[in-house]
This record gives structure tokens, sequence and C-alpha cells, in this order.
């Protein structure tokens, strides 16, 4: 009896809480988002969870960054950005401490700085040289965490 008591506990909070929010809230991006997105209640929260899963469209949705999903582009960049600072260590640095030349450049491109912003960026990283190389043993995570500091700030 108590097992079927804390079982009927649990089922009321979890549909109370699923209950309390719209489904864009509960039940993340898809279809089930698109075409039902703000009612409110379990029944639109199933109904939205299970929209969302057929076919694949959640899947679909995070890959192109539509039905109200996003394509993590910020982590994606980042990766690329880790994965190029550990290829080119030595020369990004030189080109950072010069405040231009193609490894900064190649940078850049990654980052999606645009054309006209680059120079601004440049003479950013060329003025932060030591903050973003402190020694000769920083992480390329540093770098990276740095450099996407100094760009935000611009």
């Amino acid at each position: 009896m108590k097992k079927m008591i804390l079982v009927v506990a649990v089922v009321f909070m979890m549909a109370s809480s699923a209950y309390a929010k719209n489904v864009s809230q509960n039940c993340g991006c898809g279809l089930g988002h698109e075409l039902i997105g703000q009612k409110e209640g379990l029944v639109w929260n199933l109904l939205g969870t299970f929209l969302n899963g057929i076919c694949g469209n959640q899947t679909f949705g995070m890959t192109t960054g539509t039905l109200g999903c996003d394509t993590g582009g910020k982590l994606v960049m980042n990766e690329r950005m880790e994965i190029f600072v550990a290829e080119n260590r030595d020369g990004l640095a030189q080109d950072i401490a010069a405040g231009n030349g193609e490894t900064l450049s190649a940078l850049a491109e990654i980052a999606q700085v645009s054309s006209d912003n680059q120079p601004r960026v440049f003479s950013m990283l060329q003025s932060n040289f030591d903050t973003i190389y402190p020694d000769a043993n920083v992480s390329d995570k540093h770098v990276v965490t740095v450099i996407n500091d100094i760009m935000a700030s611009i």
C-alpha cells in the first residue's frame, strides 16, 4: 500500500510540474514546439513530446537550426578554435604578437569575425598578448577562452 501511495504521489508531482509549463518550455524544440508551443497542460506536453520525437524532426531541427532549435554554433566554433590553436600554436602566437598574419586571419575566419572588424580585433589581441599567453606552458583552452573574452568585449 505504501508503494502504491508513493507511486501515485510521484506521478502526481510529475504531472503537475508538466502541467505548469507550456510545450515550448517543457518539451524543447521540434514539430511539437512549432505547432503547439504555447499550450499548457499534461496532454499538450505529451502531444508535444510525441510530435517532437516522430520522424527524427527534432534531430533535423537541431542540425539545421529550424523548428525552434539552436544549432549549438558557439560550441562547435569553440571546438574548431581549440583544434586550430593546438595545431598552429607557434604561428598563432607570432601573428598575435605582430598584430597580423595568415594564422591570425584564419583564426578570425573560424571565429566568424567580419573583415571590417578584423583590424580592431587583431589590435586588441596584440595588446592583450601577455594575457592570452601568460607563459610557455599555457593550455590551448586558456588561449581560446581569453581570445573569445576579448572578442566578446569588442
